[in-house]
């Protein structure tokens, strides 16, 4: 008797606790459903007030892009040859100087006949932490110097070492863009001092490149007269003695390694001259790059921000009406 009441007893905790259970997940549905409704009703009943905001919004950031400065992005990979990077960074300097001032007479000699479609222009080096410390094994010993502290290599005066730049050039209309890059690059390769330099150094390259030349096809004459040419009772698989890569004095190993660096340093001298035809070499030129994303159009950007404003406005009301209903309940 005593068993069965208990059995009953638990059955109906049971049943309560499910049915409490379920009341508890209704009423969550509830608050969502009454959370929505509430969020309808705020926007109907200040949908002609929001409306408004967001066209002005949508105006003031249409006329921000259309009166921004830097409207058009112009972008320029460039090599500086002949030891003129600080000459590069200077002039680039110094454009940016002359067109805040104004300086109209500059930019005629330069060939832009206004500065009213050129609005900016600035420089920075492109890191590649690789290539400088493979670059001169000077770079390499000044970094392990460092104990392997790379925070220095984006600092401009270690930056500037780096081989390749990225010039950045701003205009107002999209016509006058590569009119624009040209004569900025045609500027910074008129210097008198550099371009003497360029040709000296530009002829000196090309004779280095036809010795190394000269000396391959040596090398190449002696290991072929050397492999027609077998010691007496040399036999067939001992031909391999003659390319055995150890670099001995007077072996074919030392001769085919030296071979080898001549290859290598024809590679980078060739490398070099074709980057050497100008002082300022231009590898890479993009016009009117579009701006990406959001936030590079205001007009789309200003009434998405008037909108989470808004909706801000609303939640701290609902909250702020909530802690007094909570604060004044008896």
């Amino acid at each position: 008797m005593m068993n069965e009441h208990t059995q009953k007893h638990d059955n109906t905790s049971d049943e309560i606790d499910l049915g409490v259970l379920l009341q508890k997940i209704r009423d969550f549905f509830k608050w969502i459903i009454r959370g929505i409704y509430s969020i309808f009703l705020f926007y109907r009943k200040f949908a002609i007030l929001l409306l408004i905001l967001l066209l002005a919004a949508f105006a003031a950031g249409y006329f921000m892009d259309g009166s921004n400065s830097k409207t058009y992005k112009n972008e320029v990979i460039v090599v500086p040859n002949f030891g003129s990077v600080d000459y590069l960074y200077t002039s680039i300097n110094e454009i940016e100087a002359k067109r805040e001032i104004g300086d109209i007479s500059f930019f005629k000699d330069m060939g832009i006949d206004s500065v009213s479609y050129f609005s900016g222009i600035e420089i920075e080096p492109i890191v590649d932490i690789y290539s400088f410390l493979g670059e001169k094994q000077a770079n390499l010993e000044a970094f392990k110097a460092l104990k392997g502290d790379a925070s220095t290599v984006s600092a401009m005066e270690t930056a500037k070492n780096y081989k390749y730049h990225r010039i950045t050039i701003y205009t107002k209309t999209r016509r006058n863009s590569l009119k624009v890059v040209t004569k900025i690059l045609d500027f910074l390769n008129n210097n008198d001092y550099y371009n003497t330099v360029r040709l000296s150094l530009s002829e000196n390259l090309l004779s280095r490149i036809q010795t190394n030349k000269e000396a391959v096809q040596y090398i190449n004459e002696i290991l072929k007269a050397q492999g027609s040419t077998k010691p007496e009772g040399l036999k067939p698989e001992d031909n391999m003695f003659f390319f055995r890569s150890e670099p001995q004095i007077g072996s074919m190993g030392g001769l085919v390694n030296s071979q080898q660096n001549l290859f290598d340093d024809i590679d980078k001298l060739t490398v070099k001259a074709s980057d050497g035809d100008k002082v300022i070499k231009d590898v890479s030129v993009k016009i009117n790059i579009p701006r990406k994303g959001l936030a590079s159009s205001k007009k789309w950007l200003f009434p998405l921000l008037v909108f989470i404003g808004f909706t801000g406005l609303f939640l701290l009301m609902f909250l702020f009406k909530k802690m007094k209903e909570i604060a004044t309940e008896e």
